[in-house]
């Protein structure tokens, strides 16, 4: 999520792009690793182990000011109902997952999934959202920072092993407040990044609170957790997408052998494109890479769907002509048009569905 729309201070987009990369430890600020310190008496030797691409989050009247890499914070983000400011404004709240339905989002607001029971809590959200197509209000505001997302996605890509470093109040190295033990204050930088890459895969942003093993088992069961991250991500954008918009394969399918048949089971990767609905009878196809945007009328589509989960232009005609109840005749001509129409802005439908079936 987006910490730039949210937050700035000091030199503005920086600091906005370092917290968001110490909340998801998903890599944002270029080659640096983002540390967050807890205790302003480890601030020094945390300090002494970075590098000068390094951001270091540090409580106030505990480092020099004249540091650019280190960013001042007011206040705690230990408990649910914390809240920190940085340079004195700007304010970020902490809230915990379990207390979602209940939380009013007034302002910018870190949510934690802080226990197995919010992990839990997070999984059987997304599974409402799968089933019946309704998200939760809070995921899709603005304001809402979710902590370690990335964690849920499997392994990091090459040289981002080490993207964030929570520093606990008792001197430990983790990979975000819940997350794995890297080191301990006094260990150097090298010790940490080889435990980080040793240990990387899913469930790092929550090892201290659930066992990695039963969460790769629940995600292993969903795999199209990917695609309902992304999804989310869609409708918060806000730019082209209509108000609660239906996102197909979200609650059924425009093409409904895809919820009827197991072998049509569809795409689950995020980046294959997402139908949603548009204006009246319109649908809007968009292609997450470009986050382009195209309407189409429903029968063109239930083609493009047709494309997408098929990955094959011959078998879309013959899932597309059962849906409409016609001939494979009186449709091939509509699927054809719709793949050359979007071959033509450069998208490939039958690749986009073939890369990404279950």
């Amino acid at each position: 999520m987006d910490a730039s729309s949210i937050i700035t201070s000091g030199d503005g987009l920086c600091t906005a792009t370092a917290f968001e990369q110490y909340v998801s430890g998903r890599r944002t600020l270029g080659a640096g690793a983002v540390f967050f310190v807890e205790s302003g008496e480890h601030v020094e030797a945390v300090r002494s182990q970075t590098r000068l691409d390094d951001v270091v989050f540090a409580p106030a009247g505990s480092a020099r000011r004249t540091d650019p890499r280190v960013v001042v914070y007011h206040g705690s983000l230990r408990e649910p109902g914390d809240e920190i400011t940085f340079d004195g404004a700007h304010a970020v709240g902490l809230g915990e997952y379990v207390m979602v339905p209940l939380l009013s989002i007034a302002g910018p607001t870190l949510i934690r999934q802080n226990s197995a029971e919010g992990v839990a809590a997070f999984l059987s959200d997304a599974d409402t959202a799968k089933n019946s197509g309704v998200f939760i209000d809070a995921l899709l505001s603005n304001a809402v920072l979710l902590d370690s997302l990335p964690s849920f996605l499997g392994p990091i890509r090459e040289g981002e092993a080490l993207a964030r470093v929570h520093v606990t109040a008792e001197g430990e190295y983790r990979d975000g407040p819940d997350g794995l033990l890297l080191g301990i204050v006094g260990d150097g930088r090298e010790e940490i990044e080889v435990r980080a890459r040793e240990c990387e895969g899913r469930g790092r942003g929550f090892a201290r609170i659930v066992d990695r093993g039963v969460l790769e088992a629940d995600l292993d069961d969903r795999p199209w957790f990917a695609r309902y991250l992304a999804a989310i991500e869609l409708l918060r954008e806000g730019d082209g997408v209509p108000s609660r918009p239906t996102i197909s394969g979200f609650g059924g399918h425009l093409v409904r052998a895809l919820d009827e048949l197991a072998a049509l089971s569809g795409v689950v990767c995020a980046s294959a494109p997402y139908l949603l609905t548009g204006d009246g009878d319109e649908w809007v196809l968009v292609d997450p890479p470009s986050r382009r945007r195209t309407r189409l009328g429903v029968d063109s589509a239930r083609a493009a769907e047709c494309l997408i989960a098929t990955g094959d232009e011959s078998a879309a005609v013959a899932l597309l002509a059962a849906e409409l109840g016609r001939g494979t005749s009186g449709v091939a001509s509509m699927v054809n048009e719709v793949q050359v129409r979007f071959a033509a802005m450069g998208l490939d439908l039958t690749t986009s569905g073939r890369e990404c079936l279950s």
